[in-house]
């Protein structure tokens, strides 16, 4: 027999490393099969065959997408013709729902099984389109344990697998306890200002000037800007002032993990600083047009997902008009200057860990997918 092929499609850095890693456990598994979609570096390295870049479908916001509309119709089309002239065995869409979404009906039309990694937050905001994952998808891929209960109320074929940035951060404690990683001698915070360039661009100005804030009561303390892998550096180069706000591309694990305070867009990268215990503030700015009808459909009382994993909010966040440099420099000097609060808050952040069972996303989401190839 042929080997399958395997349509996979993210819209974003976190997308892409989450497709990547499930391609990669599929091939541990012994899957022989072609993949092909749109993704990034990630996705490219774990042997997938790109037709489009990720970073065409990374926008944010009701606005900003706007201007971008005419390249992602496009591409749509392009991918809506991929699946009518040779349809794949098997698509597995990746997040991203406002794209993917728009394929789900086409595969279906061609028979097309659906396994639709990393749930689209419903739950969150425009709960009717429950309607199109019950219609289209065959099995939903929910990294959230509540996640599960919440899809399947609602008529959805959805399995729990874990989340992968839990693994992650249980094997880097595991390194540590064998004495595996290096520490840091100088004292540095750490600034994930996001991975698209609007995100840079709303958010790395407020920081930079909270930084020159906090050089007044903490001068030993330097900090560390994450670059985005898809982003250039002179996004950030009017932002950086050598000794005292550096550019790195370390991974954000490991620099959450040696940091002493981490302010980070909302995302999945302040998901993965939070599971590294360091104390967080979470931030998110947007085009105000945005912002107000985000206000009107979000009906969730927490955008951080250490807060929604945790049930309760455990780290703080500064929103929009609320994300200032001045609120980001006082929730930053009260976590730096009270070691009680600090230790409350890495301990909190410690047990988010528990509520995600065993480790094996991966590998769970690989066997669920070899299920509906052999259907």
């Amino acid at each position: 027999m042929a080997a399958p092929r395997i349509l996979i499609t993210a819209g974003e850095a976190s997308g892409d490393a989450h497709a990547a890693g499930l391609v990669a456990a599929l091939r541990r598994g012994g899957l022989e099969a072609e993949f092909f979609g749109i993704g990034g570096p990630a996705m490219a390295g774990a042997g997938v065959r790109l037709t489009a870049h990720s970073r065409e479908l990374a926008v944010m916001g009701f606005a900003e997408v706007l201007g971008r509309l005419p390249r992602i119709f496009g591409l749509l089309g392009r991918m809506r013709s991929e699946i009518a002239r040779r349809p794949p065995d098997l698509f597995i869409p990746v997040d991203a729902p406002e794209f993917n979404f728009r394929l789900l009906r086409p595969a279906s039309q061609r028979r097309v099984p659906v396994v639709y990694f990393i749930a689209p937050q419903l739950w969150a905001w425009r709960p009717g389109r429950i309607a199109v994952l019950r219609r289209f998808v065959s099995e939903l891929l929910v990294l959230f344990p509540f996640e599960q209960d919440w899809f399947r109320a609602r008529g959805v074929a959805a399995t729990y697998v874990g989340h992968p940035l839990v693994d992650a951060a249980r094997a880097r404690d595991d390194m540590e306890t064998q004495g595996l990683t290096a520490g840091e001698d100088e004292p540095f915070g750490l600034f994930l200002p996001g991975s698209r360039a609007a995100w840079v661009r709303h958010h790395l100005p407020v920081l930079a000037r909270a930084a020159g804030i906090l050089e007044r009561d903490f001068p030993r303390l330097r900090w560390i800007v994450r670059r985005a892998p898809e982003i250039g550096e002179e996004r950030y180069r009017p932002y950086l002032a050598p000794g005292r706000i550096e550019l790195s591309d370390e991974p954000v694990a490991e620099l959450a993990a040696r940091a002493r305070v981490v302010v980070s867009a909302s995302g999945t990268a302040s998901f993965e600083a939070a599971l590294s215990g360091t104390p967080l503030v979470v931030i998110y700015r947007m085009n105000p047009l945005s912002y107000r009808l985000a206000r009107r459909l979000v009906r969730v009382p927490h955008v951080a997902m250490a807060n929604l994993a945790g049930g309760r909010e455990i780290v703080p966040e500064l929103l929009q008009d609320r994300c200032t440099p001045e609120r980001v420099a006082a929730e930053v000097a009260g976590l730096l200057g009270d070691d009680a609060r600090r230790r409350a808050m890495t301990a909190a952040l410690r047990q988010l860990r528990e509520r995600f069972g065993p480790p094996g996303a991966y590998e769970r989401a690989a066997a669920r997918v070899r299920a509906h190839l052999r259907a």
